[in-house]
């Protein structure tokens, strides 16, 4: 299975490189302080939700579900190889986010450190939400169909939020909470929280991909 996710990566690499420098560009701009800071953290959302529909085209491109398959893995582990690498380039990305935030702090550019964590947290498990939704689709659609699904379900995404704040009081609910001022202690729970959030959603997700593929004619 590490060979899967290994193979997972080699097809990205170009795609990482192009990634790490549209990081560097933007980080560039919030240095100079015509950005704030979390443009870094929508940008790093962006791209962990285009990086994995990438890998399925390259894989149909080139048949590899046909070789795949005659592998001695397995449909679940390669399936699952899948995930892990998903999950991997999301804490790669947090991470990397993570270590700009801090330079941008030093740098005098982030006033609230705190709620930068809180925001990159957040932008995580958007990340990991939308990869969650995508990837059954991706299984059971193909590629070029789930791509033309993509915004439908970001559309998608937008109204279960706006539904389940609504009983709660909408935005009005949101503001109660005085997030745009974060206690240290909200800092430090809303990252767990994320992070159990997400491999929820992740597990999930696998359960119902793995059953996309498993009954998939190849």
């Amino acid at each position: 299975m590490t060979g899967l996710i290994l193979k997972d990566f080699l097809i990205l690499r170009k795609s990482l490189r192009s990634y790490l420098f549209m990081m560097i560009i933007y980080a560039a701009i919030a240095f100079t302080g015509v950005w704030t800071a979390d443009i870094v953290g929508v940008l790093m959302v962006v791209v962990v939700m285009l990086l994995p529909m990438n890998v399925f085209a390259y894989d149909k491109q080139c048949q590899w579900d046909t070789y795949g398959l005659a592998l001695p893995v397995g449909r679940t582990k390669t399936v699952a190889a899948r995930y892990l690498c998903v999950l991997l380039l999301c804490l790669f990305s947090v991470a990397l986010t993570a270590v700009l935030g801090v330079a941008l702090y030093a740098a005098g550019r982030v006033e609230e450190p705190v709620e930068f964590m809180v925001t990159c947290s957040v932008m995580g498990l958007m990340s990991v939400l939308v990869n969650a939704i995508m990837l059954p689709f991706l299984y059971k659609f193909g590629p070029e169909r789930a791509r033309m699904m993509f915004f439908g379900i970001m559309g998608g995404v937008v109204l279960l939020i706006a539904a389940i704040l609504f009983p709660l009081g909408g935005l009005n609910w949101l503001k109660s909470l005085d997030l745009t001022e974060p206690t240290f202690g909200q800092a430090t729970i809303v990252p767990a929280v994320a992070a159990l959030a997400g491999l929820i959603l992740l597990a999930l997700s696998f359960l119902l991909s793995r059953h996309f593929y498993g009954s998939k004619d190849v």
